[in-house]
């Protein structure tokens, strides 16, 4: 097992990698989580079949591009090769690449410790139950970096796409996590970059347990007895995408309540009280309310596609920077 100080070096790069990668499929995961959110729709517009996402919207005239708007239509057909979409992809992703890999540090560090501490303290547990308890620790230790971090990360991809107020044409407003950060601050103050703390807890805590635990699963199950450098490396990258997919298949009707509370604005006056969600629970209850349950899974194909890349990649990064800081090669 890797000491702390190569685990924090290690999950800090492959988390970053991971972010920048995954980042164009997270776009679309959250604004498929954040759809139909409010049933009030940019009226001056029409759905032209699949190719378009219609996601919630403010049509509030007052609204300044400062702010991130509650409404938000977006191509993901025809427009996906455009330079200008391409370029919106990138939106979003600093807060991640920042945030996530000072998370990661910290995730695989409490990991590591936690997991030392119990096969000292608790020899006779069976190794499954240490690893999910140590990855469930770990992953409540990263809320307090991955709360805020997901909450300036929804507003940002949720803005982009938005129609700019009082234009004629399709003109999108993208804002910058730095832009976000500073208008989450200004109108609620720090509180307010702790949005959905508690739900994001809960999401973290058994997320991270099944992911730790599937890792650890699908890394000690071989076809073969002896593998090839080739086939190790497949294997890795095989355990990490099957441990992504089952720890978001675990835990995503959390992060959907989490998106669409984090994502709307705490004064935007122009949602109606029915639409306006005080708590995560009241959340939950007005999304299944609007569309059963259906709307805890929108936008589950995506993000099984988006972890198992993600994953696979990250945590192959994570053991070939373990081996180069253990002197490996």
């Amino acid at each position: 097992m890797p000491d702390p100080l190569t685990d924090c070096i290690a999950g800090y790069v492959s988390g970053a990698v991971g972010i920048a990668i995954g980042n164009p499929l997270d776009i679309l995961k959250v604004k498929l989580q954040n759809s139909a959110a409010s049933t009030r729709l940019v009226g001056s517009l029409r759905l032209s079949g699949p190719d378009e996402l219609l996601l919630s919207s403010s049509s509030s005239s007052s609204l300044s591009t400062d702010s991130v708007p509650s409404t938000t239509r977006i191509q993901t057909g025809r427009e996906v090769t455009g330079y200008r979409y391409l370029q919106s992809l990138l939106h979003g992703v600093a807060a991640p690449i920042l945030g996530y890999g000072a998370l990661n540090a910290l995730l695989f560090a409490s990991y590591s410790v936690t997991l030392r501490v119990l096969d000292e303290f608790t020899p006779t547990i069976p190794d499954v139950a240490k690893i999910f308890t140590a990855g469930t620790i770990a992953g409540l230790s990263t809320v307090v970096i991955s709360a805020p971090t997901e909450v300036i990360k929804c507003r940002a991809q949720v803005s982009h796409g938005s129609i700019r107020p009082g234009g004629t044409t399709k003109k999108t407003v993208g804002l910058s996590s730095w832009t976000v950060c500073k208008e989450i601050l200004k109108r609620e103050g720090v509180a307010g970059c702790f949005k959905g703390g508690l739900v994001t807890g809960f999401r973290d805590g058994f997320g991270y347990g099944v992911y730790f635990w599937a890792y650890g699963a699908a890394k000690n199950w071989k076809i073969v007895e002896v593998e090839t450098s080739v086939q190790h490396v497949l294997h890795l990258l095989i355990a990490g995408g099957i441990a992504g997919c089952m720890s978001w298949a675990s835990i995503y009707p959390l992060d959907v309540i989490k998106t669409r509370y984090q994502a709307q604005l705490a004064n935007d006056a122009s949602l109606h009280p029915s639409e306006r969600y005080t708590s995560s629970w009241d959340c939950a209850r007005k999304t299944y309310r609007a569309g059963g349950v259906r709307c805890f899974f929108r936008g589950i194909s995506v993000t099984m596609v988006r972890a198992f890349l993600v994953n696979a990649v990250q945590f192959g990064t994570y053991e070939w920077m373990v081996n180069i800081l253990e002197g490996g090669g």
